[in-house]
Parts: structure tokens; C-alpha cells; sequence
């Protein structure tokens, strides 16, 4: 089928030139997100939850995407695992699906805790819900300081 398409670029061309917008679709979602924040949303109120993108399972090498991609361990299913994780800071809504804030891709070996500081130290007044991984009395007295 090449003949048909002798003007197309490769696949490689096309991922790189793709790369190369991340920071322009970072920007669109975040304008999308906030340009379209439902009135009934808490906005004092957060819901943090970590998902485990699993590319290969913990018994093989991973190959996809080798730079962003590293083991990682998900204590709800007891897995070890190739992959990355998906981080997710949401407003709550009363009878209703959560509203996405920020969505954030990290290596899955990353602690959810150090990213859940990271994304709850920039927000202020805000009540935050989540697993028990970020029961940090520590970080949250400090937080509790500088208000």
C-alpha cells in the first residue's frame, strides 16, 4: 500500500513531530478543564487517586517506551509491574462523576505520596481524600502552618 501513499511520512516522523506538541496539549487541557468546570463542583474539596498503566507484567524486561516506562508494585491487585501510573486530582460532585482538575503520567516506581505533595502543595484551602498511602502527618501539620 505504500504505492498509494508515496508522500506519507513514517510512522517514527510522525510519533517524534506528535512528542514535540506535548507541552501545546498540555495546555489546551488545562484551558478545556477550566473553561468547562461544572457549577456543582466542590472546588474545597479533592479527590486523589493513583491507576496503574501496566505495559508488561514484573516477570519480563519492559520494552515499550523505555524512557518514561520502569517496574513498579500495585499493592491493590499484589502485582510487580512494567509500566507507568496515572495520577488523578479531582473535584467532588454530589451524586455525579467526579470533574478532573489534573491528570499527571508518571514512572510507575514513583512514591504517590512525593506526587500527591507535589500537586497538593500548590492548592490551598482545599480538603483532599484519598487512600491510605497519603496519611502523612508530617506534610499535612506543615500545610496546616501556612494557612
Amino acid at each position: 500500500m505504500r504505492g498509494w501513499f508515496p508522500k506519507l511520512g513514517s510512522y517514527t516522523g510522525f510519533s517524534h513531530r506528535l512528542n514535540q506538541l506535548s507541552e501545546a496539549f498540555r495546555g489546551l487541557v488545562t484551558s478545556l478543564l477550566e473553561d468547562f468546570l461544572p457549577s456543582d463542583c466542590f472546588t474545597n474539596q479533592s479527590l486523589l487517586d493513583p491507576m496503574p498503566i501496566i505495559t508488561c507484567s514484573g516477570k519480563r524486561l519492559g520494552k515499550v517506551v523505555k524512557d518514561l516506562t520502569d517496574k513498579g508494585y500495585c499493592s491493590t491487585k499484589s502485582l510487580y509491574y512494567y509500566g507507568v501510573k496515572s495520577h488523578a486530582l479531582a473535584f467532588r460532585r454530589l451524586n455525579r462523576i467526579l470533574f478532573p482538575e489534573e491528570i499527571q503520567i508518571t514512572p510507575a516506581s514513583v512514591n504517590d505520596l512525593t506526587v500527591s505533595k507535589e500537586a497538593r502543595s500548590e492548592k490551598t484551602n482545599r480538603n483532599s481524600f484519598g487512600d491510605k498511602i497519603y496519611n502523612n502527618q508530617d506534610f499535612f501539620s506543615e500545610l496546616e502552618q501556612v494557612k
